[in-house]
């Protein structure tokens, strides 16, 4: 006769295992194949990938999915988006465990097989599972990601600077007709410019063919201890920002995100301007006239300043020098307490001797 199991019943070995087991190891430590399958009948264990089960209450995240991963085919390494998801970058989630393989076999229960060939550092562990590397993961998804995603894994990557443009290089000298690295080699000429997208391209092709120098693309600015913002485009000298808002519909977080850092950057001095995809596209003259005039009225506003405070130095020194002030004579006589004041320098009283002279005459 077949024991009756509790309601929330699962095999120990899950405890070791962040809540995953296998219908092998439930048989083993005393369910059924009966109960087993009636329990993944009525939702009561949930299949998360391949053979892993887990209690049907709990979500399967990536990190379980990983772990079910290595539980099912222990031989296989997480890679591409499903490795890109454990280290948090922002790829599309399919719902799939993509994993490298030593031996051709056909992907089932949400596995998604893969034959790549692999370094000795392009591994790690985590947990259960083994992942590439985020070196490699960064490798193998810039070139096998849709290229809308691929870019914006480029800018997230680059603007945190997460992406080593080393390993991005030896992966495409290393295996130069590899799938993927078409997308691999813009998003290397993309990191030596700062534009990584089409907008920002388009935006620096527009000041480089209006023959407008002097500017950076993708610069870090430090604004307070804790205030880090990347600028598209900087002008350093006369602290002007170019900011561009691509064609793609921007969420309402994005579009605080974006309110808050030009008042950040306002507040700390810079000027800030904004492009939209339209303005890029149909009114690229008007775009490089307008920087160009912003750039002339910053000029003039620097130069005016320069003069200001020049002038302001000159008036110090002179009111220093009359007041004796910093060790310069402060006249004849007694200063206070009594003790006797500084005297003017030799050439002061040479001065004041052929003046004496010239009078008396």
């Amino acid at each position: 006769m077949t024991s009756r199991l509790p309601r929330c019943w699962v095999p120990p070995v899950a405890a070791r295992q962040f809540g995953l087991f296998t219908p092998a190891q439930a048989l083993a430590a005393g369910a059924t194949s009966a109960q087993i399958r009636r329990r993944r009948g009525s939702g009561r264990w949930r299949t998360v990938v391949g053979d892993a089960l887990m209690d049907g209450g709990e979500a399967a995240e990536p990190w379980r999915r990983a772990q079910g991963a290595a539980l099912t085919w222990p031989d296989a390494i997480v890679c591409l988006a499903s490795a890109a998801l454990l280290y948090d970058l922002p790829v599309p989630d399919d719902g799939t465990v993509h994993v490298i393989v030593p031996n051709r076999r056909a992907s089932r229960g949400g596995l998604v097989s893969h034959r790549l060939a692999l370094g000795p550092r392009d591994v790690v562990g985590l947990g259960l599972a083994r992942v590439t590397s985020l070196d490699r993961t960064l490798v193998d998804c810039i070139g096998r990601l849709p290229k809308d995603a691929a870019e914006r894994l480029v800018t997230w990557a680059a603007t945190r600077e997460r992406i080593n443009r080393a390993a991005l290089a030896a992966a495409i000298d290393a295996r130069p007709g590899a799938w993927g690295n078409p997308q691999r080699r813009r998003a290397l000429k993309d990191l030596s410019t700062g534009a990584y997208n089409a907008a920002e391209r388009r935006l620096q092709s527009i000041l480089r063919q209006a023959g407008i120098a002097g500017w950076d693309g993708d610069q870090r600015l430090q604004l307070e201890p804790r205030v880090v913002i990347r600028a598209d485009v900087l002008f350093h000298r006369e602290r002007l920002v170019l900011e561009v808002d691509g064609f793609e519909a921007h969420g309402r977080r994005q579009f605080q995100a974006d309110r808050t850092r030009q008042n950040a950057l306002v507040a700390a001095g810079y000027t800030v301007l904004r492009f939209t995809w339209w303005d890029l596209v149909d009114r690229p003259a008007d775009v490089a006239r307008q920087v160009r005039t912003t750039l002339a009225r910053l000029a003039r506003a620097c130069l005016l300043v320069r003069i200001c405070s020049r002038n302001a130095r000159i008036s110090t020194i002179r009111r220093a020098r009359r007041r004796g002030v910093g060790g310069a004579w402060a006249g004849r006589g007694r200063g206070v307490g009594g003790a006797r004041e500084a005297q003017p320098p030799p050439r002061i009283c040479r001065m004041r001797s052929r003046r004496a002279a010239t009078s008396r005459s």
